[in-house]
């Protein structure tokens, strides 16, 4: 009798041992895309022009992705399983390029994917924002970058692959000096060149405008913000903003 009970206790750990196995595989294996599918999403823009966009707050007034939205994202691309930190619902086209709220225009970009990732796409949304502001960039240009080939779009305009090896803190450092020299490497139309001021060699300061203040090149927190653009320093007093630290 003992030892048929036994069998039944080890029976039912194997068949609980299996479904936890199966369950953790089912984690293990979603889906982690640096790129969207375009056939789920192709890229939406909103009827807005570089001046709607380059005001400061822009964003905050057009973003709205309710959650029963970001569920069905996900159910489109196959997530089933995830954790905060592990995706973010992102625009493909970023609002701060005239991006809208679609579901055309949205997907579940990986943090954790490498080189290219979440936060590295960050990086080049603020530059060609900074670019269309500056008057470098073409809006449309920069839309259809972004939508068809964002990788390929970083390349371009970032001039450089991420580093997937190097220690965040370590990134973070070297970012404070090469950041402000990235340029757009030569075609056979060079763009125009940066202005430059006697107080910024590299002719552009990094506005907060969440915080209305801006940065000087070499700065903590130059080109590091989330919300912000580049722009003169001049522009950027005439426009309100004040330097960190006053």
């Amino acid at each position: 009798m003992e030892a048929g009970f036994m069998k039944k206790i080890l029976t039912a750990l194997g068949a609980m041992a299996l479904i936890c196995g199966v369950g953790a595989a089912g984690r293990a294996q979603q889906p982690t895309p640096s790129v969207p599918n375009p056939n789920l999403t192709p890229g939406a823009v909103l009827p807005v022009t570089k001046d709607d966009l380059c005001v400061p707050g822009y964003t905050k007034k057009v973003r709205n992705v309710p959650q029963s939205v970001k569920n069905q994202v996900y159910a489109e691309y196959g997530v089933t399983h995830h954790k905060a930190g592990d995706y973010e619902v992102d625009h493909l086209i970023s609002l701060e390029l005239g991006g809208s709220n679609s579901i055309k225009n949205l997907w579940p970009e990986s943090y954790k994917s490498k080189p290219y990732n979440a936060h590295v796409k960050d990086k080049l949304e603020n530059r060609l924002h900074a670019l269309v502001c500056s008057g470098q960039l073409d809006l449309a240009a920069a839309q259809h970058a972004i939508a068809t080939d964002w990788i390929g779009a970083y390349k371009k305009y970032m001039g450089a692959s991420p580093s997937s090896a190097a220690p965040k803190a370590h990134a973070k450092n070297h970012s404070r000096s090469h950041w402000y020299n990235l340029r757009i490497p030569q075609t056979q139309t060079p763009p125009m060149p940066m202005s430059t001021t006697p107080d910024s060699p590299s002719g552009q300061v990094w506005v907060n405008t969440k915080s209305g203040k801006y940065f000087q090149p070499g700065a903590r927190y130059y080109g590091k913000t989330k919300q912000g653009q580049y722009m003169s320093e001049k522009d950027a007093i005439q426009q309100g903003f004040t330097a960190a630290g006053q």
